[in-house]
This record gives C-alpha cells, sequence and structure tokens, in this order.
C-alpha cells in the first residue's frame, strides 16, 4: 500500500499536465460538445405562432384633441409599435413615400369638435386620415385596431351622454378615449390568451434531442481520456524508473511485480475518478441546455459510464506501456497526442461512419475508440435502442485492447533489462541483478 499512496501523490503533484490534459482538454471538448448541445436546444420542430407587431406612426394635428391622441396612441401600443415620423407635411411624404412605417394617422385640426358634434346631433361621423403601406397587410390589420377604438370611444361617450344628459364636448370625448385604454388595460379578457395543449410529438423531439446530446458529449471522451490518462500515467510510472529510485526499490525486500500493480493500481484510480467526472458533466450539459436529461433511459446512461471507465483504463495500459520504454516527457507528451487524434478522427466520433473513407474506417476498427464509440451508440436509447450484447462485445474488445497493451508494455520492461542503457552508471548491475 506505500507504493500505492506514492504513486496517488507522484500523480496528483503532477498539476501542469493534470491541468492541461485533464482540465483544459476536457473543457475543450464540453465546448464543442456545448455548441452542438445549443443547437439540439434551440431547434424545436413544433409550429408557434408569433404575433406580428405592426409599426404605427400617430400624428395629432388637432389642439383640442390631446387626451383623444394620447388615448389612441395608448391603444395602439398594446399590439403595435408606435413610430415617430414627424409632424411636418414633408415628413409625412417621406415616411409614406420610403414605406417607413405600416400606418400612419394623422387627426386633423378639429376632428374632436367634430366627431363630439356628430355624436351630439347624430349626424355623419368624421373620418381619420390613414396612410396604409402598399408592401404587405399589416397596416391593413392596424387600422382594423383603430376602427375598434373608435367604435368603443363612441360607445363610451354616447354612454356617458345618456347617463348624465349633456352634449358631449372634445373634453368629454377625451375622457371617454382615456376610459377605453384604462379599461382595455385592467380587463384582463379583452383579448383572451390562446391555450395551446402540449405536443407529445414536440415533447418526444426534445427527448431523442436529449439522447443524441447526451451520446455526443460522451463520444467526445475519446481523445481527451485517452491523451490524459495516458500522459500522466506514463510520467507517474517514468519517475519510478530513474536509475537511483529504481536502485533503492531493487534494494528493497518488495518484490519488483507487487510494486508495478500498485503503480498501475493507483494511476487506475485516477483514471476511474476522471472517467466518473466526465460521465457527470456528459448528463449536466443538456440539462443546462434545458433538454429533458430525464427522458434518457437509464440503461443508456449506466451501460455509457460503464463504457467510459473501461476506456479510461485501457487509457491507463497505455500509458503503462509507454511508461515500460523509458521515454522522456517530450516524447510522451507526442505520443499522446498523435496517437489521441489519430484515435479521435478514426473513431467514427468526429465525422458520420457513412462520410468516412473505406481506409479510414479500416484503421478505427484496429484501435480500441472506433469500439468505445460502437459501444455507446449500442445502448444510445434513441428509438429505445439498448442492444446489451452489442455493448458486452465492443467493450470485451475494448478490455482486450489493454490487455495487450500491458503484454507490450511487460515485453518492452524485458527487453529493456535485457539490454540495458550501458550510459546509466550500475545500469547493467541492477539489470543482472
Amino acid at each position: 500500500m506505500h507504493t500505492f499512496k506514492t504513486t496517488l501523490k507522484i500523480l496528483l503533484a503532477q498539476r501542469l499536465m493534470i491541468l492541461i490534459y485533464v482540465v483544459w482538454l476536457c473543457l475543450m471538448m464540453f465546448g464543442l460538445s456545448w455548441s452542438i448541445i445549443a443547437g439540439l436546444a434551440k431547434s424545436d420542430n413544433s409550429t408557434t405562432f408569433d404575433s406580428a407587431r405592426p409599426e404605427v406612426a400617430v400624428v395629432s394635428r388637432d389642439v383640442h384633441g390631446e387626451a383623444f391622441g394620447d388615448a389612441l396612441r395608448g391603444f395602439l401600443g398594446k399590439d403595435c409599435d408606435l413610430v415617430d415620423v414627424g409632424t411636418t407635411s414633408e415628413e409625412l411624404q417621406t415616411a409614406a413615400a420610403s414605406n417607413y412605417a405600416d400606418l400612419i394617422v394623422i387627426v386633423p385640426d378639429g376632428y374632436t369638435q367634430r366627431l363630439a358634434d356628430a355624436l351630439a346631433d347624430g349626424g355623419e361621423e368624421p373620418q381619420l386620415d390613414v396612410v396604409v403601406s402598399f408592401t404587405g397587410a399589416y397596416g391593413s390589420l392596424a387600422r382594423l385596431q383603430v376602427d375598434d377604438f373608435l367604435r368603443l370611444t363612441r360607445l363610451e361617450a354616447l354612454a356617458r351622454q345618456s347617463a348624465t344628459g349633456a352634449a358631449t364636448t372634445p373634453a368629454t370625448l377625451g375622457d371617454a378615449a382615456t376610459q377605453v385604454v384604462a379599461t382595455l388595460a385592467d380587463d384582463a379578457d379583452a383579448y383572451p390568451a390562446i391555450h395551446v395543449a402540449d405536443d407529445p410529438k414536440a415533447a418526444s423531439d426534445r427527448q431523442e434531442s436529449a439522447h443524441v446530446a447526451y451520446v455526443t458529449t460522451v463520444k467526445m471522451g475519446v481523445y481527451p481520456l485517452l491523451a490524459a490518462m495516458l500522459v500522466c500515467t506514463a510520467l507517474t510510472m517514468i519517475s519510478f524508473a530513474e536509475s537511483n529510485v529504481r536502485r533503492r526499490l531493487y534494494a528493497s525486500p518488495q518484490r519488483t511485480g507487487a510494486m508495478v500493480i500498485q503503480e498501475f493500481a493507483g494511476c487506475a484510480l485516477f483514471g476511474v475518478v476522471v472517467s466518473l467526472l466526465y460521465w457527470a458533466a456528459s448528463l449536466a450539459l443538456p440539462a443546462l441546455a434545458g433538454l429533458p436529461i430525464d427522458g434518457v433511459p437509464l440503461p443508456t446512461i449506466l451501460y455509457s459510464g460503464a463504457s467510459l471507465v473501461s476506456y479510461a483504463l485501457i487509457a491507463v495500459a497505455a500509458g503503462f506501456m509507454i511508461s515500460m520504454l523509458s521515454a522522456n516527457a517530450v516524447a510522451v507528451n507526442a505520443i499522446a497526442n498523435v496517437f489521441g487524434l489519430l484515435i479521435m478522427f478514426t473513431s467514427g466520433m468526429a465525422f458520420p461512419v457513412d462520410m468516412m473513407p473505406k481506409v479510414m474506417i479500416a484503421i478505427g476498427k484496429l484501435l480500441p475508440g472506433w469500439w468505445f464509440c460502437q459501444s455507446v451508440d449500442a445502448v444510445n436509447g434513441v428509438d429505445g435502442r439498448v442492444d446489451a450484447g452489442a455493448w458486452l462485445s465492443c467493450n470485451g474488445l475494448v478490455l482486450l485492447f489493454g490487455v495487450a497493451f500491458i503484454c507490450l508494455g511487460l515485453a518492452f520492461s524485458k527487453l529493456r533489462r535485457n539490454r540495458p542503457d550501458l550510459s546509466a552508471p550500475g545500469a547493467r548491475q541492477l539489470a543482472e541483478a
């Protein structure tokens, strides 16, 4: 256990490598995954009605109808965007010619007085000056709202005239218009909301998007997990192979095999912890994007988590193999990045399989990344697909790669002991011992 604890201390002391390969690489892949997840969260196949808001300009030239003009603006402002086009004839002509507003409403001078007189003696009501846009129907829809305002104002003014017996004046007409706007604001049922039932197809689409988002994030771990575990494991175990450390270890009564097993176990524990953290982040990202992660089947979550752990273990085995070559830190970093990128681009994660050349597919099947991605696809949960048999066979092949890496590492270690570096003082004596 002493070697096991020492391995963990040496591994955790490599803060720079952990920061670069574990933290930074994983964050980089999470960033790529987030861009995909955000697109899936925004894509919604359901049809949603989005009410258009016409642009309306109200110009009041009636010196006695300020309250009426303000009430008209307040009424239209509920469903229209009010714009300012000026008040002069040139400005209005320019706005109409350039189609700046969907509707321009002009309250001419003396309009409220003529409307009040018409309500009092039952004469013909005056008309507002309106200019409707010639490019769309939004102006016509807004004009219907102007007609509604005039109708409600006329009814309110007639009701007040009947109640008081007094003739309607521009002032009472403005009060009636203001009351119409206030009633509209207080009456929640003036424009009743349209309640749309939940679309089961839309909910199913969001659940499928959650499946795709989760599976995509898990498969993106094919590169950072391999590179991180390979580098951290190799550098940790190489530190035990330094000549001074090796002399002290060989002088101890503990067997060399037991020490190597404890070193490997310490690195494997670190790999399991990192893979589980990556698994938790893969679950959290779709949830943060608003996708229903609870719609992902539980077997998909558990099987894919086990695939991540298995893949992390074979990455540790690859690091063990590299450490048996006694490579320096520069060589380890180069091997990790080249090998990791090769696996990423041939695993089917970076490109769709049907777009990959046959050569890349053939190379991918000779590497563990392909079978890791295949194991995740076997239980991705899309359309209820959870093939435990295919998952087990693919993970079995992944673990066989780990066994092969360990065997190669032991072979490299045996070869290194049989042919020690003559430049290292005492190396031959240690090998012969």
